[in-house]
């Protein structure tokens, strides 16, 4: 549907569609526009504008406003944010102000070009899609269109880009943990042997450390300050505290132990919403020791592939990165793992030593 326009005409304001204009006979000012709409919204202006289209046709967007409140029953802030973010800066630009009765297999195909025009990745093209689905599937049962245009266009192919984790080596985790000072340097040397994600590590509580049996267990998560459930069901896990890194929580203990349920907390006794805090200096230390600038997630790569590297079971890894099976570890870090130059199966060998018992 097209936008309602004005145009100051000599100080009369004038109306349109378009580019046809008609003379409200009214004074140009922001009380008379608010008139026009008014009578525009209300179906008043209908025949002066010759407007042909089913005023009970919604647009896009407003169907996608409508996807976006159920969804947001039911699905994580974090992720409910990110629908929003994605729809605000490419869906609800795009189609602007268009009924879905309007929309065309080839105004997909546009869109999928519009957003890999601005060099975005195809998960934010897939984010796009699932919303859009979801509106032209409410359109279709409300009679508003007969086809789903999204059904009709396949995703585009991308080349994908992968970008090469650089884990930390011993050497440089040690520098790093002797630059870093208190809760900071607690948390990276948590962070650095197991494997947790950030969010998962600002969501612990005391009562999650359990110092007699040496385990964590790790049920939530915080983002963007908003304490959730964990990511997936297999990130619900409780996993063993090594030795090594025991002794970052007994020294966080010393700093929060007796003032709150999480381990750490801001100067206001808080939980942090956020890792910002830890990020940036992380980021000082990283600049100070002149090592390459890495995300902080980097600390989780590192622990993996410090584990299977020095040959340590590739299940337990698994576990204790809270990966839903082994083939999710395998397919990222298989190739940190040290490969034999020659394999020796020798329970064949013994077998058919000096060519005895050939089949």
């Amino acid at each position: 549907m097209k936008k309602l326009r004005f145009k100051n005409r000599n100080g009369i304001l004038y109306f349109g569609l378009g580019d046809k204009f008609k003379s409200s006979k009214l004074k140009y000012n922001q009380v008379n526009k608010n008139i026009i709409i008014g009578k525009f919204k209300n179906g008043l202006l209908d025949s002066e504008l010759e407007i042909d289209f089913d005023r009970s046709v919604p647009e896009v967007n407003d169907l996608l406003e409508e996807v976006l409140s159920s969804k947001s029953k039911a699905l994580k802030y974090k992720t409910i944010k990110a629908y929003r973010v994605i729809s605000n800066n490419n869906i609800i630009p795009y189609f602007n102000d268009k009924l879905v009765s309007e929309i065309k297999p080839i105004d997909i195909k546009k869109f999928h070009d519009f957003v890999v025009s601005k060099g975005l990745g195809r998960g934010t093209l897939n984010v796009a899609r699932i919303l859009l689905k979801e509106v032209f599937n409410l359109a279709i049962i409300n009679e508003w269109c007969s086809i789903n245009p999204i059904k009709m266009v396949d995703m585009p192919k991308f080349r994908q880009k992968k970008q090469k984790q650089k884990p930390f080596t011993l050497k440089e985790i040690d520098a790093i943990l002797e630059e870093a000072k208190g809760s900071v340097r607690n948390f990276l040397g948590i962070s650095f042997f197991t494997g947790m994600r950030s969010g998962e590590l600002l969501a612990l509580r005391w009562d999650d450390i359990n110092f007699i049996t040496d385990t964590i267990s790790i049920s939530c998560t915080i983002a963007d300050g908003h304490i959730n459930s964990a990511k997936t069901i297999s990130s619900i896990r409780d996993i063993e505290m090594i030795d090594y890194v025991k002794q970052f929580f007994e020294a966080q203990r010393r700093e929060t132990g007796l003032r709150n349920s999480y381990l750490f907390l801001d100067r206001k006794n808080n939980y942090y919403g956020s890792n910002t805090f830890f990020y940036a200096n992380f980021q000082r230390i990283l600049k100070k020791l002149e090592l390459e600038t890495r995300s902080l997630h980097n600390t989780r790569h590192t622990f993996a592939s410090l584990m299977l590297n020095n040959g340590i079971d590739s299940m337990w890894v698994s576990n204790t990165l809270g990966h839903e099976n082994l083939d999710i570890t395998l397919k990222i870090y298989a190739h940190y793992m040290p490969r034999k130059q020659k394999m020796s199966i020798s329970f064949l060998e013994k077998r058919y030593k000096n060519g005895t018992n050939l089949l």
